[in-house]
């Protein structure tokens, strides 16, 4: 069938969606709001074996590789430093080991790829209408322009215009409890190597997290709290250093040392989306995070994004847009779903006992559930296999 695919997001979705179509042998163009892409450096993210392989599909796995770290494990403590257990990723050779990166390296990397592969990409354009019409789909941004393609794709994000134009009674994303905080500190930083690994320490009033797989030091600090953020509450690197020093500073860890000689230092609220009654009409469809965010704890939002973009692009090859993007929804609603249910917190704190006697019983859970096996990646989940056909 002859498409032209209209994409609304130049992330990670976007980008890799526009290299399956090209490869597909169908014309794409990419336009995403912002004018460098949401570009930002401190925020890393591990991509888990099944995004490797959606990767591999499209042929652009070796350029991820390019620019990323092997991290094979998650090591576990508790906030006094006791270890707990060791979460092993690796699979049957060097190639199915989880790749490390910033998250916004990975967006830049695959839209430069999916331009040099024929995909028109334009910056700086903001979706502020979609209209269908027989056989197309028009575009409108907040320049006047548009554009007119088959199908329109929208890969922009858990605050997805397209979900809102598209689907107005759909629900918006609602805050998960936590304040998740990125950042990076130098390689020159007094803190135990972790080359190989992210080390999560547990600690008494928040989680702390790190790796020094690249040489700089990628870490983030989850937080519970009843509120997210509110747009009134300061940003800056300075004032966020302070919280998290006090937060951290009575566990034996090497948060504070880190947190310390960091350089950036991104506070945010975790967001999830409920599940959507639909993610198509018949000319527009959702991917990624657009349609289906999972909580961060999974590891697996970019990977189901990668995956979406390959199944897309198969089904558009031989099938008319309303039919393709059908199947396309039936093929991926159950894992995506599946998915975000799969890394629920089992080590919240509980109310009602002193701060010791929880922690203790916390770590004590850990450590079992690491000793069972309880923690392994989910099998069905990791070492799903995107094959292109």
């Amino acid at each position: 069938m002859t498409h032209h695919a209209i994409i609304v997001g130049g992330g990670i979705a976007g980008s890799a969606a526009a290299i399956a179509l090209r490869k597909a042998g169908i014309t794409a163009e990419v336009y995403e709001a912002r004018h460098d892409g949401g570009d930002y450096s401190g925020a890393a993210l591990r991509l888990p074996r099944n995004g490797l392989n959606a990767l591999r599909a499209i042929d652009a796995h070796d350029i991820v590789a390019d620019i990323s770290y092997p991290v094979a494990n998650t090591e576990l403590s508790s906030g006094t430093g006791r270890h707990l257990g060791t979460v092993s990723f690796t699979g049957n050779g060097h190639d199915d080991v989880p790749r490390t990166m910033p998250r916004a390296r990975l967006a830049r990397v695959l839209r430069s790829a999916a331009a040099d592969r024929g995909a028109a990409i334009t910056m700086n354009k903001r979706l502020i209408a979609a209209t269908s019409r027989s056989g197309s789909v028009i575009a409108t941004f907040d320049d006047g322009s548009t554009a007119e393609g088959t199908v329109l794709i929208g890969a922009d994000g858990l605050h997805s215009t397209t979900r809102r134009l598209t689907f107005p009674s759909a629900p918006e994303p609602h805050y998960a409890g936590n304040h998740l905080v990125y950042g990076y500190a130098p390689a020159s930083t007094a803190a135990p190597p972790s080359p190989d690994a992210f080390h999560i320490y547990w600690g008494r009033k928040a989680t702390f997290g790190y790796t020094t797989a690249g040489g700089d030091i990628y870490w983030y600090a989850n937080i519970a709290s009843p509120e997210p953020l509110s747009p009134e509450e300061p940003r800056d690197t300075s004032t966020w250093r302070q919280r998290l020093v006090k937060l951290f500073r009575r566990d034996r860890t090497p948060a504070v040392d880190i947190i310390r000689a960091a350089t950036v230092i991104l506070p945010s609220s975790t967001r999830t989306l409920d599940t959507l009654p639909t993610w198509h009409t018949d000319q527009i469809v959702l991917i990624g995070d657009a349609a289906h965010a999972v909580p961060p704890a999974t590891e697996q939002g970019a990977a189901l994004a990668l995956e979406d973009a390959v199944v897309l692009a198969q089904q558009l090859v031989s099938s008319r847009v309303a039919t393709a993007l059908e199947a396309f929804e039936a093929m991926r609603r159950e894992r995506v779903i599946r998915a975000g249910a799969s890394r629920r917190s089992r080590t919240t704190h509980r109310r009602g006992k002193p701060r010791w006697i929880e922690q203790r019983s916390r770590d004590r859970r850990i450590a079992q559930a690491v000793q069972s096996g309880a923690m392994d990646p989910p099998t069905w989940l990791h070492e799903h296999q995107t094959v292109w056909n």
